[in-house]
């Protein structure tokens, strides 16, 4: 792994995004956001998938002049229309509000629509976690994953995601995918010709495969086989509750020149209004870690890192996309 300053990252991912066609506010969200996906360790969906977002400025599956607009269909709900742009864009427009609304009301809700992936699921939590608030995130994606016995995509990795605040420290935030693994680790096997895991995917027919290549072109497989998919089916309607598209309706979000309109949801929670305070939670998990052992990468992760381990072909790939005029 090759190891970067964050500023020098994030200023390639800067100016990456500007050559490929993004403005300047949506360049800087979406790099801050794709390097602290680095710096928590979720490289599937850093620096790797951002190649996914300068190809969908190029080929018009984001629009570049997209414009979020904020509504507030009840006290404790916020509705953000992407605008077929960014989700991470959309979520900074409404953050203000959506605080206040969770001060005001103790617990609100904001769903986003007509977006592009959500990226780093992980970051929407955190953000409210570092105001101190408890928050839960979710979205769904096009389909690429099979459940209920279906041999073909209708859902797809639908992530979940929660934040905790712990003070003095990092947030900690789980995040994941759920299916079996992250669409872009089964394309990330089939680039370097290696084979992927049993139960990770069915190939195009339906049937298991440990080819990454045929699994690309089937389906990927939930976790858990069908707890796994029933929590897949509970994050598919709270995302798109706002009428954000279903997996199964979803443009792709790597190819063609349609946006994905995938939807996400975020729930922020303000635990100065219960008895259990965020004290007594941090207590809790220095418990778990010292006396039970509990050894959790998100517990042991402190504080952003101010220098970032890539993977070099990765960053050699990323350079030259800063460089392209």
């Amino acid at each position: 792994m090759s190891t970067i300053e964050r500023e020098e990252l994030l200023a390639l991912c800067d100016r990456a995004l500007l050559t490929s066609g993004a403005g300047q506010e949506n360049a800087r969200i979406l790099a801050e956001a794709t390097v602290e996906a680095e710096q928590v360790g979720n490289r599937a969906v850093g620096v790797a998938h951002l190649f996914d977002y300068l190809d969908g400025y190029r080929k018009g599956r984001i629009a570049a002049d997209a414009q979020p607009r904020v509504g507030r269909p009840a006290p404790a709900v916020i509705d953000v229309d992407a605008g077929n742009g960014l989700a991470q864009a959309a979520y900074e427009a409404a953050f203000q509000e959506f605080t206040d609304a969770i001060s005001q009301a103790g617990v609100a809700a904001l769903w986003i629509r007509r977006s592009y992936t959500c990226g780093e699921l992980g970051y929407y939590p955190r953000r409210l976690a570092q105001r101190g608030f408890v928050a839960v995130a979710s979205a769904n994606s096009p389909a690429l994953m099979s459940i209920g016995g279906s041999p073909k995509r209708v859902l797809g990795t639908n992530p979940l995601a929660y934040g905790i605040p712990r003070p003095g420290n990092l947030p900690l935030v789980i995040d994941q995918a759920s299916s079996s693994t992250a669409f872009v680790n089964i394309r990330r096997a089939a680039e370097a010709g290696d084979p992927i895991p049993e139960g990770w995917a069915l190939n195009n027919e339906g049937k298991p495969t440990t080819d990454p290549n045929e699994a690309v072109q089937g389906t990927l497989l939930p976790f858990g086989s069908h707890r796994g998919g029933n929590v897949a089916l509970l994050i598919e309607i709270l995302a798109t509750l706002s009428g954000a598209s279903f997996s199964v309706d979803a443009a792709p979000f790597d190819s063609g020149t349609e946006s994905p309109d995938i939807g996400v949801f975020v729930l922020g929670i303000d635990p100065g209004n219960f008895t259990g305070s965020i004290e007594r939670l941090a207590k809790q998990f220095g418990t778990l870690q010292d006396e039970h052992q509990v050894r959790l990468p998100a517990l042991e992760l402190t504080e952003l890192p101010d220098h970032v381990k890539v993977d070099p072909a990765v960053l050699r790939r990323l350079r030259e996309a800063a460089a392209a005029s």
